[in-house]
């Protein structure tokens, strides 16, 4: 009796490493997301701060220059705080295309085990089918050789 092999055995293996790469991939860029998150977080609060401070020295007074350098602190925190913005949404649109190949690569998986399930299934039918033609064949014989006797 031959030996059940799957005809698309590496399509599968590929698919199967495909499909651990990507979910590698999007565990990455989660970790890059929680990042960028933190870091916007603390942006935010940075400017917060800055702020509340900004309030308190404009009720004590600010010299012309000092009210300049508030004005430049303030649009630095805002351009970076809108950078990394930007880097957020990147990596967020990063993760949907990941998220998008990696529901490909478990679906084609997913097929692929589909026909390898079938094909094992026609394989136990021939070697059942087999097995009952030489149990027939035995048999048979069994019953001519006492027809003879």
């Amino acid at each position: 009796m031959k030996k059940f092999v799957f005809t698309l055995q590496s399509v599968l293996n590929v698919k199967r490493a495909q499909e651990k790469q990507r979910m590698g991939e999007l565990t990455e860029c989660n970790a890059r997301i929680r990042k960028s998150e933190a870091i916007l977080e603390e942006c935010l609060a940075h400017e917060r701060a800055q702020n509340a401070q900004y309030l308190k020295d404009l009720q004590q007074g600010l010299t012309p220059f000092r009210l300049q350098c508030w004005g430049w602190a303030h649009r630095a925190i805002r351009e970076r705080i809108d950078y990394r913005r930007k880097v957020l949404e990147q990596a967020e649109g990063e993760r949907v295309r990941i998220q998008k190949a990696l529901v490909t690569a478990m679906q084609e998986r997913k097929m692929l085990e589909i026909l390898r399930e079938k094909q094992w299934e026609e394989y136990r039918a021939e070697e059942r089918k087999e097995n009952d033609a030489v149990i027939a064949e035995f048999v048979g014989h069994r019953i001519f050789e006492n027809e003879q006797a």
